[in-house]
């Protein structure tokens, strides 16, 4: 081995792939290799491209193979595995079992619908997400709505510290809950983020001109990619809400209008800035990207009593 060969860190991915446009397993090649990390996937599924392109295919994968594909993946020893789109139960469970052994950090993107579309997937898909992968993962990226599917509630008027605290008491230790409230008026999007101790809501822009298809597959694609390269979740959050919001921006009829992370890193270098949460906080609200903590209630506050440690990648 050539000792001046740069080490990249290694992210794993294991969810749909696309021939054309950034989603799933495209979205984080696209975003890891501009960073600097390198990627090993499964595919739970292949398309063409996104939904509702004509002459689009697609297909699922077969559970033999699915199965040995996501065992090389962990083989492989990645620092980070993002989970995302898995279409059956059967590949819910294959993925739970080969992860029973697995030391590193897994992000789950429970990719199981949204208040436009409802449900993706059946409920027994969105049910074993819930029970096997929900307690295993360290880092959970739901919208609002697969966060209440999550809780099994419909109730909208929770608080936003019973949102964070409630999927943070079935196993995860840092809540991300994205498309939490949309603001048409100033452009602005809210992200929830918890790690049991901080709680903060990230003001994002809106562009609703665009429909925006990939967004949320590029925004675990984002903290995959800066937590491998050793920022934390609450960093992560926010330069991926900086990333999506420029991706955003920078949609064109490629993949099916799908948002374009290469466009945007090709014009914004963020790289450096996730490893110092106040530094990044600076950096991003140059992107208009701004934080305020969450105060406490006297019906909800923090789970944790004190801060993780420095070391920890969950911290915030």
């Amino acid at each position: 081995m050539n000792d001046d060969v740069p080490n990249y860190p290694l992210v794993g991915s294991i969810q749909n792939s696309v021939a054309m446009g950034f989603l799933g397993n495209q979205a984080v090649f696209a975003v890891a290799n501009a960073l600097g990390a390198r990627v090993v996937h499964a595919q739970s599924m292949f398309a063409s491209a996104r939904g509702g392109i004509a002459g689009r295919t697609s297909a699922i994968a077969d559970p033999q193979q699915f199965r040995r594909d996501v065992a090389f993946v962990v083989s492989q020893r990645p620092g980070v595995i993002v989970i995302g789109y898995l279409p059956k139960p059967m590949h819910v469970d294959i993925v739970a079992t080969e992860l029973r052994e697995y030391k590193g950090v897994v992000l789950l993107d429970p990719v199981i619908g949204d208040y436009q579309k409802g449900l993706y997937v059946s409920e027994e898909t969105a049910r074993s997400i819930r029970e096997l992968l929900l307690p295993i993962a360290q880092i959970v990226t739901p919208n609002r709505f697969e966060a209440e599917v999550l809780l099994g509630t419909g109730d909208r008027t929770m608080s936003e510290h019973a949102y964070l605290n409630g999927i943070f008491d079935l196993g995860p230790q840092a809540v991300i809950i994205t498309s939490f409230e949309r603001d048409a008026e100033r452009h602005r999007m809210k992200t929830l983020f918890s790690n049991g101790y901080s709680y903060y809501r990230i003001w994002g822009p809106y562009f609703p001109v665009y429909q925006a298809h990939g967004a949320g597959d590029v925004f675990a694609a984002g903290i995959g990619g800066f937590c491998a390269l050793g920022g934390s979740p609450f960093a992560a959050t926010l330069l991926t809400t900086a990333l999506c919001s420029r991706a955003v921006a920078n949609t064109t009829p490629y993949g099916g209008s799908t948002v374009d992370p290469i466009g945007a890193l090709a014009k914004w270098n963020p790289l450096g800035y996730q490893v110092d949460d106040d530094r990044t906080m600076r950096f991003c609200e140059r992107s208009n990207v701004e934080s305020e903590a969450l105060k406490p209630t006297a019906d909800d506050g923090p789970r944790l009593k004190f801060a993780p440690p420095k070391h920890k990648i969950i911290y915030g």
